[in-house]
């Protein structure tokens, strides 16, 4: 087991003052305003949810831990297929060197689902299984997705050398198939000093240098506060930091235009918040973006919950009354994860879509967003049309690069 040391300040709920976890039943959403009957088993379920995370903090177990095992991994065994919904637009097959818990902790996680302290294995033969797979797809359009299942330059695949060897085995790919029809897709929280990082004397952003012309890096920047921002994402870069790297990579030659916006949190989705937000990214230099709400199954709606609570406790009806209705049950994307009401998402995607228009962004959506949502507003299914004409998809893949 090796530890090692956090790249960014660490923000904890144990750190909050006066916070005190607190009990979703039907007589808090009563007081909280919410006027329709909640189903018997979903107010079951916000209750075990309250004791789960109530047990969690009691026993300090929401932050991940900072140390990692070296495990390997069958190197023949074919990476998996990135396609969640199953009407994805885009071959995807993700890169996923780590099992477990990942560094940055977001409490929102879709893949821990707010379990924090599974225990963290890093493949160290990841190269090699790697290898493999891009010797047996190297003749189709294939985006290789680093890392949809963890961060990308978390500080476990940084000291292990992981990440490092992960480009290195993407150079000496094109080295050996220089008309090789993969491309790498890297979705980060990371800031500066995560890229710069160095392992045997070398750092990631180096590495990705060498291959600029086949890798595209979108930052991941939700819409909220700094103050929840701080807590739901305690060790990740903050905004500007973010971006940074992406106007560094640009300056590299490699495509960065284009940052997924998610989660989105309702209740932080006012006018002002969200101009601003876009504002900052236009001066950034985004061209695109693709935004998601926050999706959750509903012990992580009610982790949420309690820092909504602690922060801005006339905003937490607002943000579980779009959940938790009986005809908005069906609303799932996977794994049990719940999304907001169809109708109040669409009401926010068109604002966010007007404001992103004025300053020449465009959206890409996923297409499982598009079908539900188009459910409701048949408007949704041309919402990407813009952004689809200058080649971004779904998570805002540059499907341009496949073209170089």
């Amino acid at each position: 087991m090796t530890e090692f040391k956090k790249l960014t300040n660490l923000t904890s709920c144990y750190e909050l003052e006066n916070f005190k976890p607190i009990t979703l039943n039907t007589k808090l959403l009563d007081n909280l305003g919410i006027d329709y009957p909640i189903p018997k088993d979903v107010g079951s379920a916000l209750e075990e949810g309250s004791e789960w995370y109530r047990n969690l903090f009691e026993n300090r177990l929401l932050n991940p831990a900072t140390n990692y095992n070296l495990v390997l991994t069958d190197p023949e065994k074919e990476l998996e297929i990135h396609n969640y919904t199953g009407i994805c637009p885009t071959n995807v097959l993700e890169v996923s060197p780590i099992e477990g818990s990942c560094s940055v902790g977001c409490q929102y996680c879709l893949v821990t689902d707010g379990k924090h302290l599974k225990k963290t294995d890093v493949f160290s033969n990841y190269r090699e299984k790697l290898a493999s797979s891009l010797q047996r797809n190297r003749h189709r359009n294939t985006f290789y997705y680093f890392s949809p299942k963890t961060e990308a330059f978390s500080e476990p695949l940084l000291y292990s050398g992981v990440a490092h060897e992960i480009v290195k085995c993407f150079i000496e790919h094109f080295e050996r198939y220089p008309d090789s029809c993969i491309r790498i897709f890297i979705a980060t929280k990371a800031g500066l000093k995560h890229l710069e990082f160095k392992h045997e004397g070398t750092s990631v952003i180096e590495l990705i240098s060498r291959i600029a012309s086949k890798v595209q890096v979108n930052g991941s920047i939700g819409i909220m506060p700094t103050y929840i921002r701080n807590i739901l994402e305690p060790n990740a870069a903050g905004i500007d930091d973010r971006l940074a790297v992406l106007e560094k990579l640009r300056s590299l030659g490699v495509e960065s235009e284009s940052v997924l916006c998610q989660p989105l949190f309702l209740p932080y989705l006012d006018r002002d918040s969200v101009n601003m937000f876009i504002k900052k990214l236009a001066a950034a230099g985004i061209k695109n973006i693709k935004p998601e709400f926050f999706t959750a199954d509903i012990r992580n709606i009610v982790l949420v919950s309690q820092y909504i609570n602690h922060f801005d406790p006339g905003k937490l009806g607002e943000f579980l009354y779009p959940y938790l209705m009986e005809g908005n049950l069906n609303h799932i994307k996977q794994r049990s994860r719940l999304a907001p009401d169809r109708k109040t998402c669409v009401a926010k995607l068109r604002m966010i879509d007007e404001i992103a228009s004025e300053n020449g962004i465009s959206i890409s959506i996923c297409n499982w967003v598009k079908r539900e949502l188009g459910s409701v507003d048949k408007w949704v299914n041309q919402i990407d049309g813009s952004s689809s004409a200058k080649g971004y998809r779904c998570l805002g893949y540059q499907t341009a690069l496949f073209r170089q």
